[in-house]
């Protein structure tokens, strides 16, 4: 006989619920009413999300600026402030640096291309402060890579020696990442994919299209709106299966498309998706920003787009792991719950408790070959069920409290499957 729902899980399952309706209506611009009588836990609950999707500083900047400025509580608005203050400093200490790297590569007359979060932050949203970076991405010509990362390293980045230029770039699209105290972690780029993708990448064509911009008074270059919106559907979709801040990446996606509108070839967008073999990436990307973002991409352009029945039917998939709460579990205890059979299930329990040996010393940081790593196993064995043993028994029994990291896992591996399917019939 299984046990009801705890009224306290269900209670918050329903607030979570109430506080995304609400704050996707303030990403769509659409607040209502009704937004109006969420409660102090629910306005919790939508900065909570806001943080797990990377959208803080957007987010503030909407219920700021919004309607209901007023209503939301002291505590969740600072909050989502302090974040917002705290990425516009960085956002403008990572510009200013890259307008200086921009100018040691201009002074040895290298062209520069700003990429994804700089593109973004500088030049798309209405301020800085709206789009967070990691890191800071440019991109270079080909022929011209070994004299970037010159100029980096005599500047101080690092770490040297570095490797191979030339058999790096035959599995990866940028160089090793470049990195120096007190300044941004850099990636230079020659391509918006890795080389072995499966798409017929026009890399000149990207160059020519690219438009003229400043950059603190540095010349740089961008990519034309259409290559911009590909580049950021093909990375989203196909480089990280709308994993990794996924929403994150629609919105950006509605961005671009509203900066642009009016101005955006839509007919050049699609035959140049077709044309790379990036059709069924690019329609799905599109219809989950229209789907959940109301993004305006109209029915003859995704029509155009060449797709299969298998985008469209991923495209559910991936909105509910997109929106769904990102529950945790470790790999081992997820690999329990899903398995089935006796056999295997003790496997995995062994395999768990005792590791191989040369996985214990690396664990345990123990000399290789130690009898040492023996007690290691009792000790392993004792921790995992100080700690671990409810979890445990939850796994084996896959009780309700995991469903939700089971659902999740399945769709992460259809859309795995998807991307690897789609990228293997875009190669063909």
């Amino acid at each position: 006989m299984s046990r009801p729902p705890d009224a306290t899980a269900v209670s918050q399952a329903r607030d979570e619920v109430v506080a995304q309706r609400a704050w996707l209506r303030h990403l769509r611009g659409e607040p209502d009413r009704h937004d109006a009588t969420l409660t102090h836990r629910q306005w919790a609950c939508l900065a909570e999300q806001a943080t797990c999707h990377h959208l803080r500083g957007l987010t503030y900047r909407l219920l700021a600026d919004g309607p209901l400025a007023d209503r939301v509580p002291g505590t969740v608005r600072e909050r989502l402030r302090s974040y917002y203050v705290d990425t516009a400093i960085r956002n403008a200490l990572l510009l200013r640096q890259t307008g200086e790297a921009a100018a040691a590569l201009a002074a040895e007359r290298i062209p520069v291309l700003l990429l994804k979060g700089l593109h973004l932050a500088r030049f798309i949203y209405p301020e800085p402060a709206l789009r967070s970076m990691a890191d800071v991405d440019l991109m270079v010509p080909r022929d011209r890579l070994a004299d970037a990362e010159r100029v980096f390293l005599d500047r101080g980045w690092g770490p040297v020696p570095r490797p191979d230029i030339e058999q790096f770039c035959t599995w990866s699209n940028h160089l090793a990442k470049l990195h120096k105290d007190g300044a941004p972690v850099v990636e230079l780029h020659w391509s918006i994919e890795r080389p072995t993708c499966p798409f017929t990448l026009d890399l000149d064509g990207l160059w020519a299209r690219s438009r003229p911009a400043l950059l603190d008074g540095v010349p740089v270059r961008l990519l034309a709106p259409e290559d911009l919106l590909l580049h950021l559907a093909l990375h989203g979709s196909y480089h990280h299966g709308f994993d990794r801040a996924a929403l994150k990446a629609l919105v950006d996606v509605n961005t671009v498309v509203a900066k642009h509108r009016g101005e955006l070839d839509w007919a050049g967008l699609a035959q140049r998706a077709n044309s790379w073999g990036a059709g069924g990436f690019v329609y799905t990307t599109f219809r989950l920003a229209g789907k959940i973002l109301g993004t305006p991409v109209l029915a003859s352009v995704l029509r155009e787009l060449r797709h299969q029945p298998a985008d469209e039917a991923i495209v559910e998939v991936a909105e509910r792991y997109i929106l769904q709460p990102q529950v945790e579990l470790p790999k081992a205890y997820l690999e329990l719950a899903r398995s089935r059979g006796l056999r295997e299930r003790g496997l995995l329990v062994l395999d768990q408790v005792f590791p191989p040996r040369d996985t214990m010393e690396r664990i345990y940081g123990l000399k290789p070959g130690t009898p040492l790593v023996y007690p290691y196993y009792l000790g392993r064995l004792l921790d995992l069920l100080a700690r671990r043993s409810r979890l445990l028994l939850r796994s084996l029994l896959r009780t309700e409290a995991l469903h939700p990291a089971l659902d999740r896992e399945d769709a992460r591996l259809r859309i795995e499957s998807w991307v690897k399917s789609s990228a293997a019939r875009a190669h063909g």
